[in-house]
């Protein structure tokens, strides 16, 4: 499904796979900040995972590019595609990797179980859900 949270996934030819997105989260909880604050509450990131051929995380390279109201987006995407460029030659396509977490900035990433909902969340923000049937497909 290509949108922002997957425009950059795939494998590299040696095999390994690789999932890049943008991705936020807040300082404090959402339902604490004042509306016309949100923009300086939220933290936006950058984050590359790679994945052996078998879908065992391997590692992850982040980049905090500041607030929201201070992000340039042109150049989160640029350095995204750049990372991506980087890993050398590479085949966009679907991938199929094992649940992982990962602690930056003292902050939870990864694809990680949620029992409440009986789904796995892409962290942080949740920005992406998987269910079941687990045929890929995520909502948002």
């Amino acid at each position: 499904m290509e949108d922002e949270h997957t425009n950059f996934i795939g494998r590299v030819t040696d095999g390994r796979q690789f999932w890049g997105y943008q991705t936020f989260v807040f300082k404090r909880p959402y339902s604490e900040i004042n509306k016309e604050e949100w923009q300086q509450n939220r933290l936006e990131y950058l984050v590359l995972h790679t994945f052996d051929k078998t879908g065992n995380y391997l590692s992850s390279k982040h980049w905090f590019a500041g607030t929201t109201d201070q992000a340039d987006q042109e150049k989160m995407y640029s350095k995204l595609e750049e990372w991506v460029e980087e890993l050398g030659d590479i085949e966009f396509a679907d991938i199929e990797v094992k649940l992982f977490q990962v602690t930056i900035d003292g902050i939870t990433f990864g694809l990680v179980p949620d029992k409440e909902t009986e789904s796995i969340e892409l962290q942080p923000s949740s920005t992406i859900s998987f269910q079941e049937p687990w045929d890929g497909e995520y909502y948002t």
